[in-house]
């Protein structure tokens, strides 16, 4: 004798119509109780910017998990990699505040000399990527020091960092 198992089921009408209701509602829960609701959603929709430093942590900065057998070497890595978030920023944003004071819209900062209006920080530094400096030393001593020129971008980029 065999078995045969069957799979059915009906939509309960009802119950869809009740969810449709709810569709593109969701709950937002905050810890602050100093907040409003506004407050709220406007921080909530902030947070697609810290997803990114988050992205960038991972991609940039290739962080991944650590086998440290003590937590406080994590925590100082986890620091140093903290601060380079931050001197990132604070790079991006000295360069975007600049590039509105001077009602500058784009800089060319992608390979083939393309704009962009929101230059990363990555994108600044690479700009810099074959940058060098060649010394001649003699007798432990520098005779003489060579620099690569930089290019019109690359100035501009200095001046708006205040370089």
């Amino acid at each position: 004798m065999n078995t045969l198992y069957t799979l059915s089921w009906t939509q309960k009408k009802q119950v869809l119509k009740q969810e449709a209701q709810t569709d593109g509602v969701f709950p937002l829960l905050c810890t602050d109780k100093q907040l409003t609701a506004k407050e709220v959603l406007k921080a909530y929709k902030y947070q697609p910017r810290l997803e990114k430093r988050f992205a960038q942590f991972k991609s940039i900065h290739h962080a991944a998990p650590l086998l440290f057998k003590k937590i406080e070497r994590i925590e100082a890595n986890m620091f140093g990699f903290f601060i380079a978030l931050v001197v990132q920023a604070l790079i991006e944003r000295e360069v975007r505040n600049k590039m509105k004071e001077q009602k500058i819209e784009k800089i060319r900062v992608y390979p083939e000399r393309r704009e962009a209006s929101h230059p990363t920080t990555s994108k600044i530094l690479d700009r810099f990527d074959n940058i060098c400096t060649y010394k001649i030393s003699e007798n432990s001593g520098v005779v003489e020091t060579f620099k690569d020129s930089l290019n019109e971008d690359q100035k501009l980029i200095l001046t708006l960092l205040n370089i």
